[in-house]
């Protein structure tokens, strides 16, 4: 039997995304995965031949003016048409809405304990010269949190819905009925494999290819890093005690990564201080 040939462009997700297409139907062949966050338009070459050999090229919605031209949905649907299958990146605020990133100009992203990623709590609060415990009263407040984040989760649905409505392929409805059951997102752009294999059905579906039903991965793909919930935004399942993070060591400005390791809060807090710290002039001029 003709292998389906199938080229995956998008984020971090994209990755996963391909070898779950492979899971679900074993004639499937990924020939490709563009990674468009790595991706320059010189390296267009590199990409056409199986462009043009796939039998469809699964892309998330990449807007008319990123960097990178040759991956923007516009240019992909204009030079290979139907065979073009728009998704959307799956990005939800709700477990996680005070996660966020801070800038390093032209350097990428300040790390910390949790990767890329900040908790604008643990920010305002170096910020403010508060203590750890302190801030830790603060992230474990439900009324502080509810009042600061409630809305955050319909807002980042009503959005997530927004930017659908121009993907050939849906899942709102699906996170909609399912996100109070079980945890979704790990953060805000890291997909549980449940969703991941749902919304890869879905694609598989769109396109009327068969499905091997009841497999995905055995472990997680996207969970290297996993926050604790907020207590603000109203999830009523345990919440986690430990945040799984990395090891970081502090050596004047520069932060090195080490390996996986799980955080209490107030292990959490004091290693950002100390990033924060040693990085004073970029976290205060953090955009909160």
């Amino acid at each position: 039997m003709k292998k389906i040939k199938i080229v995956v462009v998008g984020n971090c997700q994209a990755r996963p995304i391909a070898e779950l297409l492979k899971k679900l139907n074993s004639n499937i062949e990924v020939i490709n995965i563009a990674i468009v966050h790595l991706l320059k338009s010189e390296q267009y070459s590199e990409y056409n031949d199986d462009f043009e050999s796939a039998d469809y090229i699964i892309s998330q919605l990449v807007a008319d003016n990123y960097p990178c031209e040759f991956v923007r949905s516009r240019s992909l649907k204009e030079k290979y048409g139907a065979k073009v299958v728009t998704i959307v990146n799956l990005f939800f605020l709700g477990y996680t809405p005070d996660l966020f990133y801070i800038r390093i100009p032209e350097k990428g992203t300040l790390k910390g304990p949790l990767g890329d990623y900040h908790n604008k709590t643990i920010v305002e609060s170096w910020i403010n010269g508060r203590s750890v415990q302190e801030t830790a009263k603060l992230l474990k407040n439900i009324e502080y949190n509810t009042h600061k984040y409630s809305l955050v989760l319909s807002q980042s649905l009503v959005e997530l819905e927004s930017r659908e409505e121009h993907s050939d392929v849906k899942i709102c409805s699906y996170i909609a009925k399912e996100m109070f059951l079980q945890r979704l997102f790990f953060t805000f752009n890291h997909p549980t494999k449940t969703l991941l294999t749902a919304y890869t059905t879905r694609i598989l579906k769109h396109i009327q290819i068969e499905i091997n039903p009841g497999l995905t991965f055995d472990t997680e793909p996207l969970n290297q890093v996993i926050p604790i919930l907020n207590c603000g935004t109203g999830f009523s399942f345990p919440l986690d005690e430990y945040y799984k993070g990395f090891d970081i060591t502090v050596k004047e400005s520069k932060i090195q990564q080490g390996k996986s390791r799980e955080y209490d809060t107030e292990e959490l807090i004091s290693t950002y201080f100390k990033v924060y710290s040693a990085n004073s002039k970029v976290v205060m001029n953090a955009k909160l």
